[in-house]
């Protein structure tokens, strides 16, 4: 985070170096903190990849709306929370709905359906970024429900993956990614909004000073069809390939 904010080389190979260390020091000791075996499992490894960059990516509902509202829309804090919160209220109201859609329809049909409510919230927030509190509420209505369906698949398909005297060590790999992916996202998020943009990509969106904010939902939008194909050859296929 440190070398994306200051653009520091030095603190980039400071990270690399720490990393290489780490990768060393788990092969060599009798017992590492993360077993490198763990990583044998594909499956697992791009489960993990999917699961950071899905959260990166969602955590721009909790980063970026606050920016863009505030920027934009020249909304104080309060309002600003208030528009946030119908996305919140449906969230906890539909959380408990996604496990049983899960159990009843598939992992994989939760994940597409997670997948479909984040596009449309990008696409919206990219042609529309700028425009009333009330419609920014409304999309923050389908990427929140769509990250938290989208967590709990992502939990489901990596805990399938791993064998039971793992899933422990796993999952909580698992936990300390999410943290990490929405450290990283924000501070990417905070270093685009620094840089701004002259013209925005999507032709639709028109509110001045919401450019850089569009360019950002746009990328998101590429960023979640990629994962969406990778989760379709990795999880869906090897599912339909143990069926038969």
């Amino acid at each position: 985070m440190l070398a994306i904010t200051n653009q520091s080389l030095l603190l980039a190979l400071g990270c690399i170096l720490s990393f290489l260390l780490f990768l060393v020091r788990i092969r060599t000791t009798a017992e590492p903190f993360i077993r490198p075996g763990l990583f044998r499992s594909k499956r697992y490894s791009l489960g993990l990849i999917i699961a950071f960059l899905m959260i990166g990516s969602g955590y721009s509902f909790a980063f970026l709306s606050p920016q863009l509202l505030a920027d934009v829309n020249h909304l104080a804090p309060g309002l600003i929370g208030f528009v946030m919160v119908p996305g919140a209220i449906v969230t906890a109201f539909l959380g408990k709905k996604a496990g049983i859609l899960a159990d009843k329809k598939g992992n994989s049909y939760l994940f597409y359906t997670a997948s479909l409510l984040l596009l449309s919230s990008f696409v919206l927030f990219s042609s529309f970024a700028g425009v009333s509190p009330f419609f920014i509420a409304v999309f923050l209505i389908f990427g929140n429900v769509g990250l938290s369906f989208m967590m709990i698949s992502m939990s489901n398909a990596i805990s399938q993956s791993l064998p039971k005297e793992q899933i422990g060590v796993g999952m909580g790999l698992l936990a300390m990614l999410n943290f990490i992916s929405g450290a990283l996202a924000a501070t990417l998020y905070g270093k685009s909004i620094d840089g701004g943009a002259a013209v925005s990509w999507n032709l639709l969106n028109s509110y001045p000073g919401a450019s850089v904010y569009s360019n950002i939902y746009s990328a998101l939008v590429l960023v979640i069809l990629g994962l969406a194909c990778l989760y379709y050859k990795q999880f869906s296929r090897s599912s339909v390939r143990e069926l038969n």
